[in-house]
């Protein structure tokens, strides 16, 4: 009886610290990057002289360092995209507009619409002028 009476004690525990989350791990918050920061505000609508603004107090070079991986995401995206193709491709305004309103989504979902930094990327591996940004 106290043999059966054991297997099933142990039984319980064991079931019952195989589902459990301790406590301090499911409280713990999450943490947050610049990065992530940034595109969380992007997508509120704010651009890149707010964000900035709002980010004044942080470190210049972390900043840097996220600026930099946002214009290598939105260069990722746009050859994703095959915005060279769709460009040398374009027949008519309505082509080139397409090829331009992806490449203006792209910066305002980053919120780089006012980095020249991205804007000679995308020139530069696009094949794509500034002017027409």
């Amino acid at each position: 009886m106290l043999h059966r009476w054991v297997k099933w004690v142990l039984l319980g525990s064991v079931l019952v610290l195989a589902t459990a989350t301790p406590v301090s791990m499911a409280q713990a918050p999450s943490a947050v990057s610049l990065y992530s920061i940034w595109i969380r505000l992007s997508l509120r609508g704010l651009n890149q002289n707010e964000i900035e603004s709002l980010m004044r107090n942080m470190d210049a070079a972390s900043i840097a360092q996220v600026k930099q991986r946002l214009r290598n995401t939105v260069i990722g995206n746009l050859a994703t995209k095959k915005v060279r193709e769709r460009f040398l491709s374009s027949r008519d305004s309505d082509d080139l507009n397409s090829v331009l309103s992806t490449i203006e989504t792209e910066l305002r979902f980053a919120a780089l619409q006012s980095d020249d930094e991205v804007k000679l990327m995308i020139r530069d591996r696009f094949g794509i002028p500034l002017g027409r940004l």
